[in-house]
């Protein structure tokens, strides 16, 4: 039976759908019969941008697998209008005929089920045919080359001499050259349910989630291009047919559904109210189609129903995942899968975003933020707190191709200077050298490009800070982990300023919210960027020394002399009042050894030369670096300014620590042995590598260095060494 069709325009897009049900087949071009009606609705419909096979499980064609497919329904089409050329003496060259129409009827019989087998089976006839091509009279040759010819021009018109390359099982082809994408019908989210042909598995792990089964995510890297995959199957992808078709009547009923109470229209109040619903109407429309559902299979569908219609579907998957550090949804999102920062490492996905997915996001971002994001305010700046992640959006006519995310997923735990060692993204020396100037309060910014680990390294050097001082963040959009700072008992107060792309909308001006945080007492001050008016404000305020204990923040910047010329010569900084910085670290994402892989590394850390300064303000006279990366070791490396004590900053530390500069050195040197241990423990003992282990790491320090003070009049490093080390043994033995 042929499976009846539609044509729908979607946008630009001509749409093939086949209605799958109509006919009870398997909706599957693996499947013969399907495949035989699928390939006449796409030789009836040759301009088709996309083929759908509407069903419980829907299918869709695109792309190279369309491309594909229409190429075999021309060839299909072909060999049934395919006539042989005329002979010039019928009766001589009725044997030749006869078995040649036989041939043609036989690839016409397997075409229409097979036509990939066809293609196959025609190549073999010619090259049979080939081997005989001189047999025989002048004639006969003539006959057998134009025979050759009007076959061969088959396969060669459409370029299936390159696609089916030898004669092997044709299924495969199917299977993997034309696959399509697939969701339940209940979804719409698409997916690739196999990995492509040249993916090689290099790892699996799981994700569990909260009331779910777990999501086992699997990491393929590409052969024949420089891409990763990041491959998964949600368990819902999965279900039943049955409970998939339960599911779609209950999302019916929704459209119908009239809401007696409004909990529904508060943002964080509609997942409840949908599961509620969800789980009332699906044992009513259960027991009406004679499905059983155990309790717990219950909660299971109504926490799949709430999360596809007031949650953010496959992307809270996603955002679950520890590794996921960033999420890209590209317009148009029919053409372009997911792709994700994962570990650092870009990677593809087999996820590809629906209009209706593009557009429900949307819906659900306005409602959480409270902000407008539409074509007259075509840009949306939001937390998804929930999730500890920052949404950037954009929508037309920004872009002309629709709506478009990017999410950047915060780490649950804040990232510590040993995990970035374990990382390699900084030295030992480097952490130590860190370290000891935020204990110092050495005013720094962290430079670097978007996704070079700006603000992970500023998290980091909070907790090098001692827990007796008061921190104040300022932010836009809040990305610091201060949550988890004061769960673990640090003296944190956050402020939020109106976005950037408010337009002054919306929020407190960043430049009246610093004026203020300079007015709440002696702090801490963390920015989480700096870049605009109030950047003028701080350093007025550092200047003039009115700014409190300790200044840390970001700026986009590759290099110190951008770092320089951004602030003086954009923002209209004083070069006199840039003298208040004394570090600038340069974070950026490096190709170690020209590869394709990006790894973030702290490549320079320099101090601002207080006494090379001149009246011109030349960058080149007002750095000094203390630390510069070496590509070709991959490691950063001190140079003689730190090796030779010669740093003013570490000099004026010292000096305000009632220490000669040596005494400072091997500070900065037991700091880096700490961090260098911690990270050793942490390749058998994850645990030393976070957080509470570095808060409680560096209490025991400052502890111990204040006992040997007392003790001895001045720090004695190698006995804290020893005593440090003795209570790290005992304490890691105990949190594994």
């Amino acid at each position: 039976m042929t499976c009846p069709h539609e044509i729908r325009e979607e946008k630009s897009l001509r749409v093939a759908v086949m209605d799958c049900g109509a006919c009870g087949g398997a909706s599957s071009i693996v499947d013969a019969d399907c495949r035989r009606n699928l390939v006449d609705a796409v030789a009836a419909e040759a301009d088709v941008d996309r083929v759908v096979l509407q069903h419980s499980l829907v299918k869709v064609f695109d792309g190279d697998a369309l491309a594909f497919l229409k190429d075999l329904a021309a060839f299909y089409t072909g060999l049934t209008t395919y006539t042989l050329p005329d002979t010039p003496d019928m009766e001589q060259c009725a044997g030749c005929t006869g078995e040649r129409r036989q041939a043609v009827q036989k690839l016409q019989d397997i075409a229409a089920l097979d036509p990939v087998r066809a293609v196959q089976r025609l190549r073999r006839m010619l090259r049979k045919e080939r081997t005989h091509v001189a047999d025989g009279n002048e004639r006969c040759i003539r006959c057998r080359k134009r025979y050759i010819a009007g076959l061969a021009d088959l396969l060669e018109r459409r370029g299936l001499t390159r696609r089916v390359v030898g004669d092997g099982n044709s299924e495969r082809y199917y299977r993997d050259r034309i696959r399509p994408y697939v969701r339940p019908r209940f979804f719409d989210s698409y997916i690739r349910l196999t990995p492509p042909s040249d993916a090689v598995f290099t790892t699996k792990y799981r994700v569990q989630r909260e009331g779910g089964r777990p999501l086992d995510v699997s990491l393929y890297a590409l052969q024949t291009r420089p891409e990763k995959l990041y491959f998964v199957i949600p368990p819902e992808y999965n279900l039943p047919e049955r409970e998939l078709r339960l599911l779609q009547r209950v999302k019916q009923s929704l459209a119908r559904h009239r809401p007696s109470e409004s909990s529904f229209m508060d943002p964080a109040a509609a997942r409840e109210y949908f599961l509620k619903y969800g789980r009332e109407q699906l044992a009513d429309v259960a027991d009406g189609m004679d499905i059983s559902l155990s309790r717990t299979r219950l909660e299971r569908l109504s926490d799949i129903f709430a999360k596809y219609t007031a949650g953010l579907g496959i992307l809270e998957d996603l955002l679950l995942d520890e590794r996921v550090e960033d999420i890209y949804i590209n317009a148009p999102v029919a053409n372009n899968p997911l792709h994700l920062i994962v570990d650092g490492e870009e990677y593809t996905s087999n996820i590809y975003f629906s209009r209706n997915d593009v557009e429900s996001l949307s819906s659900r971002f306005r409602s959480l933020s409270g902000r407008p994001f539409s074509e007259g305010t075509p840009i949306l700046d939001m937390s998804l707190d929930a999730y500890d992640a920052r949404v950037a959006a954009i929508s037309p006519p920004l872009t002309e191709k629709g709506v478009a995310f990017a999410i950047r997923r915060h780490s649950t735990s804040p990232w510590t200077l040993p995990r970035f060692i374990h990382r390699d993204m900084v030295t030992p020396m480097a952490a130590g050298l860190l370290s000891f100037l935020v204990d110092g309060q050495a005013s720094m910014l962290i430079a670097g490009s978007r996704g070079a680990g700006k603000t992970s390294l500023l998290s980091a050097l909070l907790l090098e800070i001692p827990m007796r001082y008061r921190i104040l963040t300022l932010e836009d959009t809040p990305e610091l982990p201060v949550d988890a700072l004061q769960e673990m008992g640090y003296k944190v107060q956050s402020l939020v300023t109106e976005p950037i792309t408010s337009g002054g909308r919306s929020g407190v001006a960043p430049e009246t919210a610093l004026r203020t945080a300079l007015r709440l007492g002696e702090s801490v001050l963390v920015l989480g960027e700096v870049r605009g008016e109030e950047t003028r404000v701080l350093f007025e305020a550092m200047r003039v020394g009115a700014a409190g204990n300790l200044i840390l923040g970001t700026i986009h910047g590759a290099t110190t002399r951008d770092v320089f010329e951004r602030i003086v010569y954009d923002i209209g900084v004083a070069p006199t009042s840039f003298k208040a910085t004394d570090v600038v670290t340069v974070a950026a994402p490096i190709r170690v050894g020209g590869g394709m892989e990006k790894r973030r590394r702290v490549v320079q850390i320099s101090e601002v030369s207080k006494a090379g300064w001149n009246a011109s303000g030349d960058p080149d006279d007002v750095f000094a670096d203390l630390m510069r990366y070496d590509p070709a070791g991959d490691v950063l490396e001190a140079t003689d300014l730190l090796d030779m004590g010669q740093s003013e900053v570490i000099g004026r530390i010292a000096r305000e620590w009632g220490m000669d500069i040596e005494r400072a050195i091997e500070n900065i040197a037991l700091r880096a042995d700490i961090r260098e241990m911690m990270a050793s423990y942490g390749e058998r003992t994850p645990q030393v590598l976070e957080a509470r282990a570095t808060r409680d790491a560096n209490n025991a320090f400052w502890m111990m260095t204040e006992e040997s003070r007392r003790e001895h009049g001045t720090p004695c490093y190698e006995e804290i060494r020893e005593r440090w080390t003795g209570w790290f043994r005992d304490y890691a033995s105990r949190i594994r």
